[in-house]
């Protein structure tokens, strides 16, 4: 028995043997925990199609087993095949409001919620997903790797004058029209901790921008999001209305890495994304051995360790050649 992040009791006699994941990234982190696939029954459909193609396939064929029909559109859950599933546990987001979960409460359906946002939620959703697999053990791991991470970063970052802190947009969207995420996101607590100012901190989270306010911002970094695969930094490059941004001029635009799972949202493999961007941000400042630090992370997460080529996938070597001080991470 526990109590999801609604408050929730949920009832699980013993670990999870079949777990349904809807929310996205918390179908690569219940691997990361469980050590394999085996127990992970069904997932959400575009989290399935960011690692079919990539290092968790490969490492762990038995995704390919996986049921992604477990939605109607979104996050609206597909109750019959949650029901030809048979699943002991369905993890469902909490903070959409009660039409996502009652559906799934009234077939019967055992489901916990967990809410999307700040880095303490990410370690409670660590913290419950671990609980119910059996695996606190593996969550305590993750959770500690969090906090040396985090120290080691902050140790040299909180420092930082604001006036000595590169100006940095996450770009969340692109296309159809701009937008960028607000304060008090996750987003903005990675710009931070990694020695940089979020440009876009007094707007509402996600809200629509328009070029007039990205020149006003005038960011020295510019960061690509993963929702949109052919979002590059050479979109930017050729468009006449961000020529006149500094990170622009200076090439200082970088397409997010992508591992087991997208590194922008908050995830399993966060750490990695915090010691990359602090890289960007303040190379003067830290000297971390990413690419051995990949590895060794992936082998603790996954089992395997990565191949130099798998570490330039990830890093979007090939997406991010010619940026500024790029070269660092080959």
């Amino acid at each position: 028995m526990f109590n999801d992040m609604l408050g929730n009791p949920v009832s699980l006699p013993a670990p999870t043997q079949r777990a349904v994941t809807l929310p996205m990234p918390a179908g690569s982190l219940l691997i990361s925990l469980d050590g394999g696939a085996e127990h992970l029954a069904g997932m959400h459909p575009n989290a399935y199609e960011l690692m079919k193609d990539g290092l968790l396939a490969r490492i762990f064929p038995a995704t390919g087993a996986v049921r992604t029909d477990i939605t109607r559109s979104g996050f609206v859950p597909n109750v019959e095949t949650l029901l030809q599933i048979q699943p002991d546990l369905v993890w469902q987001w909490g903070h959409m409001g009660d039409d996502l979960i009652a559906p799934l409460r009234n077939a019967g359906l055992p489901t916990a919620a967990l809410v999307y946002g700040t880095e303490d939620r990410t370690r409670e959703w660590i913290r419950l997903i671990g609980l119910s697999l059996g695996q606190e053990a593996r969550a305590t791991a993750q959770l500690q790797w969090r906090d040396r991470v985090r120290a080691g970063i902050r140790a040299v970052t909180d420092g930082i004058p604001a006036d000595r802190r590169p100006a940095v947009l996450y770009l969340s969207r692109y296309a159809p029209q701009l937008r960028a995420p607000g304060g008090n996101t996750s987003f903005e607590d990675d710009i931070a901790l990694a020695g940089g100012r979020n440009v876009s901190a007094s707007i509402s989270s996600g809200q629509t921008v328009n070029i007039e306010q990205i020149m006003a911002w005038a960011p020295d970094v510019i960061l690509l999001n993963n929702f949109e695969p052919g979002l590059t930094p050479d979109t930017l490059y050729r468009d006449p209305l961000f020529a006149d941004i500094p990170a622009v001029r200076e090439r200082r635009v970088y397409k997010v890495p992508l591992g087991g799972y997208l590194w922008d949202p908050p995830n399993q493999e966060s750490p990695l994304y915090w010691q990359w961007l602090s890289l960007l941000l303040h190379p003067d400042k830290f000297a971390w051995p990413l690419r051995d630090n990949i590895a060794e992370a992936y082998g603790e997460l996954y089992g395997r360790r990565p191949g130099a080529d798998e570490i330039d996938a990830v890093l979007r070597m090939k997406l991010n050649e010619g940026a500024a001080g790029y070269e660092r991470f080959r």
